[in-house]
């Protein structure tokens, strides 16, 4: 049995700049840090920073003076970072750039008077985040549920980064048959398309799939859905002491995929132990990503 891990398996662009603000702050200061919500969606990687003696709050109010506070990679609700920042609180701004950009949207559009029309997990960090830029209206659509009646003219669509384009779609088209006028944005991340366009073509190449990451990340969680579509043999798992024998029973070539908040240790260990049911390191034929 031969492993092949996906190309753009890990961190992306956005979460590895974050991380490195945060060992950045870690490392350099001498006051308390707290990271504003999970820094990232990655259970081990959170461990390891509070190994290293970084908090973790969900409210400013929980933060004493002279904390310095890390905005996560997903962003942070207005109210919050407004009352960190009335607080004189030091906040080095984590959010990912992609993420900056639905929010700016979320302002933009609903102050033109658009109804704002959010394609996402309601319940997602990012998600909350961009909400809280809205200055009017705003229905947020899971994808894949009923979309409900909208009291309005004008309804602008915005997606959270990591959703599949197939639901942004289906949304803004049924809202074009429903509303006068309808402004369909695209923000969902260049990278989240590309890494679910690789998941595809390894799930079609492969005879199972290991996707590693957080069972708390909404693009792992995609990346899993989409592999499973093609490939029925997918397992979504955080750490290679989840990976049972029985499940590549047969299996001449597994794929290995990763969410854009997966550590490359994480992935590393997931192909090892691969391998070693496989029957050793030499059974590994894997394409590791470049750090």
């Amino acid at each position: 049995m031969q492993v092949k891990v996906a190309k753009t398996a890990g961190f992306c662009w956005g979460v590895r700049r974050t991380v490195d603000q945060l060992m950045e702050v870690a490392h350099e200061r001498q006051t308390p840090v707290v990271t504003l919500g999970p820094i990232i969606h990655n259970p081990q990687f959170v461990s390891r920073t509070r190994q290293m003696g970084v908090g973790t709050v969900e409210r400013v109010s929980e933060v004493e003076v002279g904390t310095t506070v890390v905005v996560r990679t997903h962003g942070a609700v207005k109210p919050e970072l407004d009352a960190a920042r009335e607080r004189g609180l030091e906040v080095v701004d984590g959010t990912c750039p992609y993420v900056k950009y639905p929010q700016a949207m979320a302002q933009r559009l609903s102050h033109q008077g658009y109804h704002l029309v959010i394609v996402g997990d309601p319940n997602h960090a990012e998600v909350k985040g961009v909400v809280s830029y809205g200055e009017g209206p705003c229905t947020v659509v899971r994808p894949g549920a009923e979309i409900p009646p909208i009291d309005a003219k004008k309804v602008a669509v915005i997606a959270q980064t990591t959703c599949i384009g197939a639901d942004f779609e289906r949304v803004v088209g049924a809202l074009a048959l429903r509303h006068k006028e309808v402004r369909a944005v695209n923000t969902i991340c260049a990278d989240t398309d590309e890494r679910q366009t690789d998941a595809r073509q390894l799930a079609a190449e492969v005879d199972a799939v290991v996707v590693v990451g957080g069972k708390n990340s909404a693009n792992t969680r995609h990346l899993a859905e989409i592999c499973k579509e093609i490939q029925p043999r997918t397992w979504h798992v955080e750490t290679e002491e989840e990976l049972r024998p029985e499940w590549f029973a047969g299996c001449t070539l597994v794929g290995v995929s990763a969410g854009a908040s997966t550590p490359d240790w994480v992935i590393d260990g997931v192909a090892a132990r691969l391998g070693a049911m496989a029957g050793g390191p030499a059974a590994l034929d894997a394409v590791i990503p470049p750090v």
